[in-house]
């Protein structure tokens, strides 16, 4: 696996980034504590200033700039230098910016795949300050054009909500270049888009929930990146696998920029998909849209809020199972694994119990891998035994009624000219020899592998033990 080695990773939890991601969606909370400087603090016992608010009307931009607090003499204060700053995006608002979120951002960009570094070109007072909200866009029209003429009004560029998104990470970036401050990005939904977008683009770490995959909106060569693994250990994507902006609006999502979470295992919503799959496009259609409005609009049940119901954690901070299993699930690896493994917040902590708990469900794999190479073995025997008896069954009707002029080299002929390879006597096989032998060797190779696993494990658990008595024994315990 690669790592983007230009991305800092901060010290920051899956829960930190959750937290900051829900407030994103408490716009007059933000405000207030912006203007009287005061921290929002989280139950981890860490506070965050509102540094910068950023609101771009024209491109529904929402972005709030979040500097960690220090403690100082008992009370939390804002650090010149601090350790981490996080920019984090709110997601659509359907409410108050359809055509700047729903349409543009969301089916534009997401859906449709257009450029979000496209420039537009706005109309504003010649003198305004504030340009996150202008006159409108400009389309040339005659009246535009007047405006224009009497030098009282300009043109500026901007680009889509995306690309604004990612200007701004880059002015932060750029603020505390040459100090020790790690700069990340978090998001939920659209938001979580932008995160991964603008991390990408600026080389920071991100944590995004339920966000819609946007790999198509970077480059052919960026996507190479992303397929080679070398963005997962610095973006990472949580998703409930139920949730159809995060796991893919039609079929699955291929992969997400960094590193996939599903909350929980997605075999069952795999299988809800396929169902919604079922019948012609119309009823395909009909039945997605519907899981669509039920699920996302009216929450019934709810997939994808950035809300208890969908993301929970541990006590250390890292995004667990919402169904209660000890794992989640790695799409990128197709495994299930512990919470701290997943988020990559620390190594595996082996234990005499884990270590035994690992080798029993090897030793359930190993059972599984001889039933499977007992089944295939069984399966190619039996359809020797079909071909034969088909054979024989064939020469007894040559010559007699409809096949009164087939003769026994007529049969032999046709035989050979279906087989696919044939046996050490010469008789036709109805599939390929040596695809068999390779296909039952190599489960015979995983079964040895995984046993020399299961017997290492086995091992480790046995020699804490002997170790533990050992250090008992020398400290007169």
């Amino acid at each position: 696996m690669y790592m983007n080695k230009k991305s800092d990773i901060p010290n920051l939890t899956d829960k930190d980034y959750y937290f900051l991601s829900q407030n994103t969606y408490s716009s007059n909370k933000m405000k207030e504590a912006f203007k009287d400087r005061t921290p929002i603090e989280s139950k981890s016992n860490k506070a965050y200033y509102v540094d910068k608010i950023k609101r771009d009307s024209d491109t529904g931009l929402d972005a709030y700039v979040f500097v960690q607090a220090k403690k100082k003499d008992g009370k939390w204060v804002k650090p010149d230098t601090p350790k981490n700053v996080v920019v984090a995006f709110a997601g659509t608002d359907p409410k108050n910016q359809f055509f700047q979120d729903v349409i543009d951002a969301d089916g534009g960009n997401v859906v449709m795949g257009i450029d979000p570094k496209k420039k537009e070109h706005y109309i504003v007072e010649k003198d305004a300050k504030d340009t996150s909200k202008t006159l409108g866009k400009y389309n040339g029209t005659p009246t535009q054009d007047s405006m224009l003429s009497t030098g009282n009004y300009k043109l500026i560029t901007k680009t889509s909500q995306i690309g604004e998104a990612d200007n701004l990470v880059r002015e932060v970036k750029q603020k505390y270049k040459g100090t020790s401050t790690v700069i990340s990005t978090t998001g939920h939904s659209l938001g979580g888009a932008e995160a991964e977008y603008s991390a990408v683009n600026n080389n920071v770490y991100a944590v995004a929930f339920n966000s819609p995959s946007i790999v198509h909106l970077h480059s052919a060569e960026q996507q190479k990146k992303f397929n080679n693994g070398e963005y997962d250990r610095s973006i990472k994507s949580i998703i409930n696998p139920d949730d159809m902006v995060g796991a893919g609006w039609w079929n699955e999502y291929d992969r997400h920029n960094g590193t996939t979470i599903y909350t929980k295992d997605p075999e069952l919503s795999n299988a809800v998909r396929e169902a919604r799959m079922q019948g012609d496009v119309f009823q395909q259609i009909g039945q997605n849209a519907g899981y669509f409005f039920q699920t996302a609009i009216l929450g019934m049940p709810d997939t994808h809020w950035v809300g208890s119901n969908n993301f929970t954690f541990d006590e250390n901070g890292n995004v667990q199972n919402i169904e209660g299993d000890e794992l989640v699930y790695d799409k990128n690896l197709k495994a299930m694994l512990p919470p701290e493994v997943a988020s990559g917040s620390g190594a595996i902590k082996v234990t005499p119990a884990v270590a035994k708990q690992l080798a029993q469900k090897v030793n359930v794999m190993i059972n599984d891998l001889r039933t499977m190479k007992r089944e295939a073995e069984n399966a190619y025997q039996e359809h020797d035994a079909e071909i034969n008896d088909l054979k024989h069954d064939t020469y007894r009707q040559v010559g007699h009624g409809l096949y009164d002029k087939l003769t026994l080299e007529d049969v032999n002929n046709t035989l050979k000219n279906l087989a696919q390879s044939f046996d050490k006597k010469g008789n036709p096989l109805f599939y390929d020899v040596h695809a068999e032998k390779a296909y039952i060797a190599s489960l015979q190779n995983t079964i040895s592998d995984l046993e020399d696993i299961s017997r290492y494990l086995a091992q480790i658990a046995k020699d804490f033990k002997s170790k533990d008595r050992m250090l008992a024994n020398w400290l007169k315990l």
